[in-house]
């Protein structure tokens, strides 16, 4: 590792005679790491990829992407006709928005890369035979609406069994360098959603964004919802399995969806002030903020639909350990459709020293089950699963007690709760004059001579110490040398007693 310094908060690294940022060095590093891995296969002569192989992953890492927030009536999967059920009648399809020509695939600034091929979604179309008639709807950019397209679009609805709106975020609108001021798509894309809907209520909208939208000002005008975010060069072929039902969507959302920016804890440390932001949120970020503090969201944390449905029980819990637990459960496919669901295991500590939120995501496992099919899904927990990070201790520490394990399929909707008992890790302190009665009280040791001071109370060796809920409360927050701030001589006794005694004991 080369030297390091910091220069208050940018920690520098000295490499090869440069000094730089020690977050750059990080990525160089990384970017030699990768060199290497490659550097054997780049050495045979003519080496060639399979480049269809490697499309065929990111064909499959979309698919598992694709979330469904919305289904009503059953509008999806979409019927092809003969192409996938040659008994059905192949409904009248249109498609709207650029997006579905012009595929937004990846983010904006330096994570652009040229991908070995690009299928968009009018593509795969028409590689599997599918008519639909096309109307791009607006431009994918940041300009007025076009009265021209949004006029094509509405009469290319009007004559549909089924409209699919492909709309999101242009690269204008999100890329590394600048921060999003709201979670609103373009004005122009929603003004024409309301257009096409009114000429065609049977809408599916497929969005495409690298961070969240907001849903709920404009999901009234839509039967089905997929969130696609960027789903990469094999992205067409994605979306044309999961909405014409080759597969079931199965993806499962990483953040919630808010009602609004303002209900977001990062709002009132943002944007800043004078060249600096506060990270004033700490551990309650996203859902840990939301579900801790009964925060209404619109879709939340884990959340995601189906062709298929599911059910999960037989939900245990072993100790695994001192500090180390196995979850198990059942999960069952109860539709007549072949699918996955994942099922998400949080742990909810009990009475903690520290602020922690209400439930973390901890373990999860994405399962596929045919029609009927039933699995049990095991699930380890291990000490880390418990844990939070103590600046007393400057290291992970787990407190001993009650844990709550909540099974489910994501972080609203928990199946079953099971609790399970902790040894804890016996991380203590030493204990000072200026350590709190509490906190005597709370350490082994400490708590072992708390008791002493009682019993030489009783005895008379010692003052008694009033026993009474309001003195209760100030001995707790107070340094035993405080004491005589409340008892006089006999208070200065009792701490050196204390002192005392622990310095036979921690020996």
């Amino acid at each position: 590792m080369p030297p390091s310094y910091t220069d208050d908060q940018i920690v520098y690294a000295v490499r090869d005679g440069l000094i730089i940022p020690a977050q750059l060095d990080r990525t160089a590093q990384g970017m030699i790491d990768l060199v290497n891995k490659t550097r054997a296969a780049m050495s045979i002569d003519n080496y060639r990829f399979d480049v269809d192989a490697h499309d065929e992953v990111a064909h499959q890492a979309a698919i598992e992407s694709i979330v469904m927030l919305k289904n009503d009536d059953a509008i999806l999967p979409l019927n092809a006709g003969p192409v996938a059920n040659p008994s059905a009648t192949p409904q009248k399809i249109a498609v709207i928005g650029e997006f579905a020509r012009t595929p937004r695939y990846q983010g904006g600034g330096s994570s652009h890369i040229t991908p070995t091929k690009m299928t968009s979604f009018l593509d795969t179309l028409a590689e599997r035979g599918i008519k639909a008639d096309f109307a791009p709807g607006f431009t994918l950019d940041l300009e007025p609406a076009d009265p021209a397209l949004e006029s094509e679009a509405v009469e290319t609805a009007k004559n549909a069994d089924v409209v699919l709106m492909f709309l999101g975020l242009p690269e204008a609108a999100e890329s590394e360098g600048f921060d999003r001021d709201a979670l609103d798509m373009p004005a122009k894309q929603i003004t024409l959603l309301e257009q096409v809907a009114a000429a065609n209520k049977n809408v599916v909208v497929v969005l495409s964004n690298g961070s969240v939208v907001s849903v709920a000002p404009w999901a009234e005008n839509a039967k089905g919802i997929l969130e696609s975010w960027l789903l990469g060069q094999s992205g067409g072929p994605a979306l044309a399995d999961v909405i014409f039902g080759q597969v079931s969507p199965s993806g499962k959302l990483a953040q919630s969806i808010p009602l609004d920016i303002n209900d977001d804890p990062s709002m009132t440390n943002w944007p800043g002030e004078e060249g600096h932001v506060d990270y004033g949120e700490g551990v309650f970020v996203g859902y840990r903020y939301y579900d801790t503090y009964g925060k209404a969201v619109d879709y939340p944390f884990g959340y995601g639909l189906s062709y298929a449905t599911f059910e999960i029980t037989g939900v245990a819990v072993a100790k695994a350990g001192a500090n180390t637990a196995t979850v198990n459960a059942t999960v069952t496919n109860t539709s007549d459709v072949d699918a996955a669901e994942t099922v998400q295991v949080y742990v909810a500590p009990g009475k903690a020293d520290v602020a922690r939120p209400k439930h973390e995501l901890k373990g999860f496992t994405k399962v596929f089950l045919k029609s009927g099919e039933s699995k049990t899904v095991t699930i380890d927990l291990d000490e880390r699963a418990f844990a939070y990070w103590s600046e007393k201790y400057n290291d992970w520490h787990v407190e001993a007690g009650e844990y709550a394990i909540e099974v489910g399929v994501s972080s609203r909707d928990i199946a079953d709760t099971v609790a399970v008992a902790l040894d804890g890790d016996g991380k203590t302190q030493p204990l000072t004059e200026w350590s709190t009665y509490g906190e005597w009280e709370a350490d082994p040791f400490g708590a072992k001579i708390v008791a002493a001071v009682a019993a030489a109370g009783e005895a008379g060796e010692l003052p008694k110490l009033p026993d009474n809920a309001m003195m209760r409360m100030f001995l707790n927050s107070m340094p035993i040398n405080s004491l005589p701030t409340l008892l006089g001589e006999g208070g200065k006794k009792i701490a050196q007693f204390m002192v005392d005694e622990y310095a036979k004991l921690a020996k």
